[in-house]
């Protein structure tokens, strides 16, 4: 089915390149070939950007072939609709996708023109809700990649390039949904590694007016982690404390937070409200402080709720809150690099090259839940002696992560309390054995 004006009609088979039964029965990591014709069935996915909070779903559309493989970069037709000749062709080759918006001729005629370039695919971006697989009659017999994104989701991804200059790179990547429907992955096995490990958070760094570091040895690194929702994070921008602190309601120094990087104390109203406020203020950036040492991926639920914030969210925690206020008050300004260096099993391939380990995992989700969890009184060992002894292991893992620690030995505390000890008495008794 295609929506032509208000009417939905029906596409004929023969119009349809997509076979929705096709056998969905995984291929081995050793077949290939299988892999690949897995994925060239598949008839949706989702797009991975390099530094984006959240994946992107897309269709394929009913005419053209399968998407690209490998590391692209996604780019704006000029003019927007690709309804004729693009002025920037001549700077595009196989490694970039065109983004288009729906509207003014047919999708068959947009791929048409897009296939004159050498990009090798588009993307057509909705212009109403929902998400359909596009017909293209007109351009049945297509050899290039055709599939759309919502118009909430292409939104944000314009909101970048317009707004912070940083190119949009990442995967196309068709997903395969098993069987019995219980797995949903990438369809190869190249794919699910090449998107195993996307940027989640990343490390603070903090300049006075003269653009010299004003942290101490003892500061860094501040960490941050994404929220779900919102874009990715920019450069360099000022630091400026959002009054009320809360940002539960309309900012009263709206004039000094445009364009800057906000902060934001966590508390008394849901974090996309406090986005919503931040990005009506002009905000470039919101950084939420936690109220604990440990910091986590901000959500939002239903998903939908979080779309309409086209500013990067991020939180750092109660200690990194404290400095950045500080400096927002001497002038500073905070630049943002993402963790995309260290992964998990790293250090081990970096000893077999005989570098040197990058430490104890990367800033993300995988290596803060754990931390959350501790301090939450969850996944300690259940006998005391057990319990000192695994504190005294992850004491030696986080060494040199300020936060870490902070998180590992308030929940340590907590913990013999529960447990009627004293944490000091039973580090003591444990370091005399």
């Amino acid at each position: 089915m295609f929506k032509a004006g208000e009417e939905w009609l029906a596409l004929p088979e023969v119009f349809s390149n997509l076979d929705f039964s096709a056998d969905s029965t995984p291929a081995s990591e050793e077949d290939v070939e299988g892999q690949i014709q897995l994925r060239a069935t598949r008839f949706w996915g989702r797009l991975y950007i390099d530094g984006w909070p959240q994946t992107i779903q897309f269709f394929r559309a009913h005419f053209g072939i399968e998407p690209p493989l490998g590391r692209k970069t996604f780019v704006f037709a000029e003019p927007r609709d690709a309804c004729e000749d693009l002025t920037n062709a001549e700077h595009l080759t196989a490694e970039h996708v065109l983004l288009v918006h729906r509207g003014s001729c047919t999708f068959g005629s947009k791929a048409k023109i897009a296939a004159k370039t050498n990009a090798s695919g588009i993307i057509i971006i909705n212009n109403e809700p929902g998400l359909d697989h596009l017909p293209g009659p007109d351009a049945h017999d297509i050899q290039f990649s055709v599939s759309s994104v919502a118009q909430s989701e292409g939104l944000l991804l314009e909101a970048v390039p317009n707004g912070f200059g940083r190119p949009l790179q990442g995967y196309l990547v068709p997903i395969n949904c098993e069987n019995s429907g219980a797995r949903c992955l990438p369809a190869t096995y190249q794919e699910r590694k090449e998107t195993s490990h996307m940027i989640e958070g990343g490390t603070l760094e903090v300049r006075d007016k003269e653009g010299k570091s004003t942290l101490r040895a003892a500061d860094v690194p501040l960490e941050y982690l994404l929220a779900h929702y919102g874009t990715m994070v920019p450069g360099a921008l000022p630091l400026v404390v959002a009054k009320p602190a809360e940002a539960c309601q309309p900012l009263e120094n709206s004039a000094e937070v445009r364009g800057k990087a906000v902060l934001v104390r966590r508390g008394s109203c849901p974090f996309v409200k406090k986005a919503e406020e931040v990005q009506a203020a002009g905000g470039r950036v919101m950084l939420v402080g936690s109220l604990h040492p440990y910091i986590l991926r901000m959500g939002v639920e239903p998903r939908w709720k979080g779309l309409n914030t086209m500013i990067p969210v991020a939180m750092v925690s109660k200690r990194a809150y404290s400095v950045l206020v500080a400096e927002s008050y001497m002038g500073g300004s905070v630049s943002f690099t993402e963790d995309a260096e260290s992964s998990p099993g790293a250090d081990a391939e970096a000893k077999a090259a005989g570098q040197e380990a990058s430490g104890p995992g990367r800033t993300n989700s995988a290596t803060w839940e754990p931390l959350e969890k501790l301090a939450k009184g969850e996944g300690w060992p259940r006998s005391p002696a057990y319990v000192t002894k695994r504190y005294g292991e992850l004491k030696e893992q986080l060494h040199g992560f300020p936060d870490r620690l902070a998180t590992l030995e308030d929940a340590y505390a907590r913990k013999m309390k529960e447990e009627g000890l004293d944490a000091h008495t039973e580090k003591q008794a444990n370091k005399d054995e």
